[in-house]
């Protein structure tokens, strides 16, 4: 991986070579709105990309128009790579590093956090995978509901307040079709994982013009790690109705209950940096490690089209979650972890219970105004959200206990009465976020296009921490009440130029704004974290749109992020933060769509370089010019493909890919993790138009890795990505 620029080279000219013999086959045509959402969805379920989206500028547009670095993960994407849980389908796309924090998953970009994980456009803060993990709850989002997903590399302050500017992620629920729909899809693998989901839609009632779907999954899921299971249930009602030729009411509800066993901290290495080499199913929790969480989701949109290409859409959506987790583990350093009486100490023995909901309201209005003899685009939005957040977490005392690493069992420690506690820690909070955007594309010339926007959001936040002792004595932080109100306006600027119909060049500008309740040495709050991002670029789109590709540099900033120092406040014992700045550059490369009918191809590659540049104090993990984010590689490529034989073999479809990475390290560790390529194959083979058969191998070669890791360190931090496995698929279709 010394040459970064050939990945992107290569990535770039697939399209030129095909161009030659794609010739323009279909004649444009502009589509009301109304048919190029229903054009999108057929898209998604037979394609690798999609004609328009809305993710980055509100604006439905393409992705070729969309001055940013944008991916689309469409539902046959996530069907035929098997990706069954958001984190498996980020994890096939470009420049998203998937980094593991015990059982959850952290996204990151470009080295950066992804802050902003939405549903149907939506921010959601609840999950939203920021900071402390004890003190966030997963992620639950079955990629069963969803129709795509829509990735934004870079700053989405415009859409998203309160974001970081790594980027963001949208995940599009499934809505009814007009047409009869009835799937079922049964899925097993080598761990004893059981997998069945099914899907149903159509019309309901013709007379009223009521459309139905439903979507449910049940699921048995069983790991290759020891006493690693778990179990997860989903269903998903939507309905819509439409009024008269213009208006359409669609509302739905998602009840989602899992659980699932915490795995803690993860492995040691030994002192001298040597892997352990420890089998792969090694699990240093206790068997009666378990985690049950259950989500509610409630919405209703309706949208209105008025004369002349304007459309008004209000969406109100609430969603609830609650968690209970209970574990105990082994982590931390060992003198002698390489023998085989190595002694690990107790880490934890804790319980959480959880509790968050949320609502949102927003009015969105889409449409094309005339100026100056043109026709231009307008999108403005009102956003409204509230939410609430409740944990309890209990520890007991783990009594110095330490067991030896090698015959450890998971029943050594007794489940706890957790009516008995060594202290506990009581954490509300309240937000409330209000955000207008307005943002609109001028069509300057035929080819000269301008996209000027911003957004003005305005946050309210009330923080308390309580904690004491078993004995019920107040410990620090007792009772503090930190409110926050800030309001603070975020522009975007983007500039496209069309060189023929097929290549377009953009240069933008985009940034965030984000509140921060980390405090400083005088136990004032610091100021909000700032993002920018700047970018340039080109993209095409080929085959009447049904392959793009996109070359874009990009450097993304972020000012005032806190980072701890360590200390504490001697009065108030919060932590002390101080202000660091960061710096973030590279360029991404991608193709997506369809080389012809049968053969779809995924790739994107990835290089980034990170950098503090101005540093508060002189620790050792944050000074000027280190690497902010070690555990990112600088090189990452993925790619997938699938291709149906020709002729008397056309039954049989043949897919593969792959994910490859160059070395990165931790925190704490000097020596560096090697990178890795780990590949999937499969098969599907299709009797008839009902049924499909399919057979697919992940991590073809075996490969033996760890999984990134953030905070990875000698004691603990390192998680064996999943051995060999096999996959059988069975889809039947009405």
């Amino acid at each position: 991986m010394n040459h970064p620029i050939r990945y992107a080279c290569l990535l770039a000219a697939v399209p030129l070579q095909l161009s030659a013999q794609t010739a323009e086959q279909t004649e444009h045509v502009d589509l009301p709105a109304v048919n190029v959402t229903g054009q999108s969805r057929t898209a998604s379920r037979d394609s690798y990309t999609v004609p328009t989206m809305s993710s980055a500028t509100g604006l439905p547009i393409s992705p070729k128009d969309t001055p940013q670095s944008v991916s689309v993960i469409t539902r046959k994407q996530m069907d035929d790579s098997g990706a069954t849980t958001l984190e498996d389908a980020l994890k096939t796309t470009t420049g998203l590093n998937v980094v593991r924090r015990g059982n959850r998953m952290q996204f990151q970009s470009r080295g950066f956090n992804i802050g902003s994980v939405t549903t149907n456009g939506l921010h959601s803060t609840i999950a939203s995978m920021q900071g402390n993990n004890l003190h966030d709850q997963k992620l639950l989002m079955d990629t069963a509901l969803y129709e795509r997903i829509e990735i934004l590399r870079g700053a989405s302050g415009l859409k998203q307040a309160d974001s970081e500017p790594g980027g963001s992620v949208n995940a599009i629920l499934k809505r009814p079709t007009a047409q009869p729909l009835a799937e079922i899809d049964l899925q097993a693998d080598r761990w004893g994982k059981v997998r069945g989901v099914f899907d149903v839609s159509g019309v309901l009632n013709q007379e009223h013009a009521v459309r139905g779907r439903m979507v449910g999954v049940l699921e048995r899921d069983n790991s290759f790690r020891k006493y690693d299971d778990g179990d997860n249930a989903v269903l998903f009602g939507t309905a819509d109705k439409t009024f008269g030729n213009n208006t359409k009411l669609t509302v739905g509800a998602v009840y989602h209950r899992q659980t699932d066993t915490p795995l803690g901290f993860g492995l040691p290495i030994d002192l001298n940096g040597s892997d352990l080499r420890l089998p792969r199913d090694t699990n240093w929790g206790a068997d009666w490690n378990k985690g049950t969480y259950r989500k509610i989701h409630t919405f209703a949109e309706l949208e209105h089209y008025f004369g002349n290409d304007w459309k008004l859409t209000g969406k109100l959506d609430y969603k609830q979650n609650k968690s209970k987790t209970e574990e105990a583990y082994l982590s931390g350093s060992c003198v002698t972890c390489g023998a085989d009486n190595g002694m690990l100490p107790l880490d934890t023995v804790s319980r959480h219970d959880r509790y968050n909901h949320q609502w949102t309201g927003q009015a969105e209005l889409n449409g094309k105004y005339s100026a100056f003899g043109r026709r231009h685009d307008l999108y403005a939005a009102y956003t409204h959200s509230r939410e609430k957040f409740n944990i309890r977490m209990r520890d007991q005392n783990t009594q110095n206990r330490s067991f030896n690493l090698y015959t450890w069992t998971g029943g050594e420690i007794a489940r706890p009465d957790w009516n008995s506690f060594d202290y506990q820690d009581y954490r509300n909070s309240r937000k409330t976020i209000q955000t207008l955007t307005l943002a609109s594309r001028l069509n300057l010339t035929d080819r000269l296009h301008l996209i000027l926007g911003g957004g003005y959001s305005r946050w309210r936040n009330s923080f308390i921490w309580y904690r004491d002792t078993k004995d019920g004595v107040p410990d620090y932080q007792a009772g503090n009440d930190y409110p926050y109100k800030k309001g603070r306006f975020i522009p975007y600027a983007a500039v496209t130029y069309d060189l023929d119909g097929r290549n377009t060049l953009y240069a933008s500008y985009t940034s965030i704004f984000k509140h921060t309740s980390a405090r400083d040495k005088d136990d004032k709050e610091l100021s909000p974290v700032l993002g920018n991002n700047y970018e340039i670029g080109w993209k095409g789109a080929w085959n009447g749109g049904r392959l793009n590709t996109t070359l874009a540099f990009f450097q993304t900033e972020k000012h005032n992020e806190p980072i701890s120092t360590r200390e504490r406040h001697p009065e108030t014992k919060n932590w002390i933060y101080a202000p660091v700045r960061l710096q973030s550059r590279g360029f991404d490369a991608e193709i997506a769509g369809d080389l012809t009918p049968d053969w779809q191809l995924f790739a994107g590659y990835t290089y980034n370089t990170r950098k503090y540049t101005a540093t508060a104090g002189q620790q050792q993990l944050f000074v000027k010019g280190a690497d902010f984010s070690q555990h990112t590689p600088k090189h990452m490529f993925r790619l997938y493909t699938t291709y149906r034989l020709p002729g008397a073999a056309n039954r049989w479809t043949l897919k593969g890919g792959f994910n490859m990475q160059d070395k990165h390290r931790s925190w704490d560790v000097k020596q560096p993790l090697g990178g890795y390529t780990v590949w999937n194959a499969g098969v599907q083979y299709q009797p008839n138009k009902k049924l499909n058969l399919g057979l697919t191998v992940n991590n073809l070669t075996d490969k033996r890795y760890y999984e990134n890791y953030e905070a990875r360190t000698y004691g603990w931090g390192y998680f064996y990505g999943e051995p060999r496995n096999v996959v059988f698929n069975l889809k039947w279709t009405m």
